[in-house]
């Protein structure tokens, strides 16, 4: 059973057996020798880093995902946005889209 240490919390994730996310993240841990409960914790320590701008690619992909909306609805966008940050939107989509 496993015990929290001094500063951690403990938060349960529950998903439903056989779901499209149980499956994916049984495969993705599998590949990487991970059980569900480390591979959880790895996918989101990645996104945190991403969150707070620490460089990470898989994290990155993570985290561009929730400007996906914003590409499909450009009025939320700036309307003055550089050619550079525009590529740069683009990328991390691109990046976003190879984890979908």
């Amino acid at each position: 059973m496993p015990t929290t240490k001094k500063g951690q919390k403990e938060i349960r994730v529950v998903l439903e057996e056989g779901s499209e996310l149980h499956a994916t993240l049984l495969e993705w841990g599998r590949k990487r020798g991970l059980t569900p409960g480390k591979a959880t914790r790895c996918i989101l320590a990645d996104w945190s880093d991403a969150l707070n701008g620490k460089p990470n690619p898989f994290a990155v992909a993570l985290a561009a995902t929730a400007g996906i909306s914003m590409a499909a609805n450009p009025s939320t966008q700036e309307p003055n946005m550089s050619p550079e940050e525009k590529a740069r939107q683009e990328a991390l989509l691109q990046a976003a889209e190879q984890f979908m």
